[in-house]
């Protein structure tokens, strides 16, 4: 019931805007208008966004900011020629950094003004309605550009923290915390953008390799050194008895939700859903068996471990499955 209530509400939106406004619309353009209406845009404010004249300022009496190309951008750490490292781009002075935020942060100021001029409104006109798709379509590809100019110092900060984990994770880790910073980032207090993105990139990346440790304590991750099944003596080294058969009950526990995928990893892995001394098989030999790669395995089994986090709490380490 909640759930036609909500889709019947979408509908009326839609229709009561196609109603305000006095040119048919697409549905997708109509979705679209939805969409940024319902999502408050927030922005960093300035002095200078409240000049008269702001947009011509910010707009017009500028140069342009060249876009490069990303088709050197590879989020793998040895698929990168170094010819094309060298050559792959710019970097931005910090005049072209103040053009792109002042001219991002001026796009949302008038997405969020134009929010809630017409939230309040009864009824939308077209001019407002274009108003609104224009300034939207202007702050995300202010955005775009931005990141694009600062992707090579994801990789580059990625490299130098990389430790633990797939290097991929790490770089989509660093390229979350990078649209972040783009999006807090004052270019009013006079220091490059690299600046303050760093400390950021750290951060999110100290916290990455945090985790990664955490579950690599919770399980034992193979490596080429391993055989390709575990011993119960092997496993006593990390994982004891008693801990495995406490893991057992509960993931045998009827709230525990688990999937049937989830259950085979489980089983291959720690021998959960056996009898008497089952084979512990390694990641890559649990993927052979089910037909998947061992990172696929790897994050199965991550998630599973999570979905029984809650029970085991009270009854394993803390360092054994910490969130």
């Amino acid at each position: 019931m909640a759930h036609s209530s909500k889709h019947n509400h979408k509908q009326d939106t839609s229709s009561l805007l196609a109603q305000e406004s006095n040119r048919r619309r697409s549905d997708r353009e109509m979705a679209l208008i939805e969409q940024i209406l319902s999502n408050p845009v927030f922005f960093v404010p300035s002095p200078l966004l409240r000049r008269k004249h702001a947009q011509a300022l910010i707009f017009d009496d500028v140069d342009d900011v060249p876009r490069n190309s990303t088709s050197w951008y590879c989020p793998a750490i040895d698929c990168e020629p170094s010819s094309v490292r060298t050559s792959r781009q710019l970097l931005l002075t910090r005049t072209q950094e103040q053009i792109l935020f002042r001219q991002y942060n001026y796009a949302r100021m008038r997405v969020s003004k134009l929010q809630k001029k017409l939230n309040k409104k009864a009824k939308r006109s077209d001019k407002d309605l274009d108003s609104l798709l224009h300034w939207h379509s202007v702050s995300q590809e202010k955005r775009e550009h931005i990141v694009e100019c600062n992707l090579a110092l994801v990789l580059a900060m990625a490299k130098r923290s990389w430790a633990f984990g797939e290097y991929a994770d790490l770089v989509a880790e660093g390229n979350i915390a990078l649209c972040k910073c783009v999006d807090r980032f004052d270019p009013e207090l006079g220091y490059k953008f690299s600046t303050y993105a760093c400390r950021a990139l750290s951060t999110a990346f100290n916290r990455f390799g945090t985790n990664q440790l955490k579950h690599n304590h919770a399980v034992r991750l193979d490596d080429d050194s391993q055989p390709d099944f575990l011993s119960h003596e092997d496993l006593n080294d990390s994982v004891s008895k008693e801990l495995i058969e406490k893991v057992r009950n509960a993931v045998r526990a009827a709230d525990q939700d688990l999937t049937p995928r989830e259950q085979d990893v489980l089983r291959w892995r720690f021998g959960l859903h056996a009898g008497q001394n089952p084979p512990l098989l390694t990641l890559s030999k649990a993927g052979k068996q089910m037909g998947v790669s061992k990172e696929c395995v790897r994050q199965i089994q991550l998630r599973a471990l999570e979905k029984i986090q809650n029970s085991l709490e009270t009854q394993l380490h803390s360092d054994l499955l910490a969130s």
